[in-house]
């Protein structure tokens, strides 16, 4: 169908922008600045190709894949880590500048309030939670 095609779309066209990041990730993982030539051109992008295509030809439903990555990578990409950075950027400030720094800024935001970044990470944690409860529902009633 249309939309299974659409799916295969999605992932073949993000996969090699998510590879390239996830190469270099695992590069810095290790912390060592110049590799040989065999590790930065073959052991690195074998690394970052194999578990994926094992994990999609392993899987009959990319669906299935789809839904997970989507709903669980992007709740955390989009709204837990920039809640955290808030949090912890506001704690290094104060302790940087000292408590009455962000009084010092007049124009500062209606939203300077921690509550704000805290609310979001508790609306996320409700939002994971409704979605787990769908997934096992559906799987427990063979939808």
């Amino acid at each position: 169908s249309s939309g299974i095609n659409a799916e295969y779309g999605c992932l073949s066209a993000s996969y090699p922008i998510i590879g390239i990041t996830l190469r270099n990730n695992l590069k810095t993982l290790f912390s060592k600045r110049e590799y040989p030539w065999i590790v930065d051109r073959v052991v690195f992008p074998l690394l970052t190709i194999i578990p994926p295509t094992i994990i999609g030809l392993a899987t009959a439903n990319v669906e299935v894949l789809v839904a997970y990555t989507g709903a669980f990578s992007g709740v955390a990409i989009q709204y837990i880590f920039p809640a955290c950075f808030v949090l912890l950027g506001r704690m290094k400030v104060k302790s940087t500048f000292g408590r009455e720094a962000s009084h010092v800024n007049k124009n500062h935001s209606i939203f300077s309030s921690n509550a704000w970044p805290i609310g979001l990470l508790v609306w996320s944690a409700a939002c994971m939670g409704f979605v787990i409860y769908y997934k096992i529902a559906a799987a427990v009633m063979g939808r």
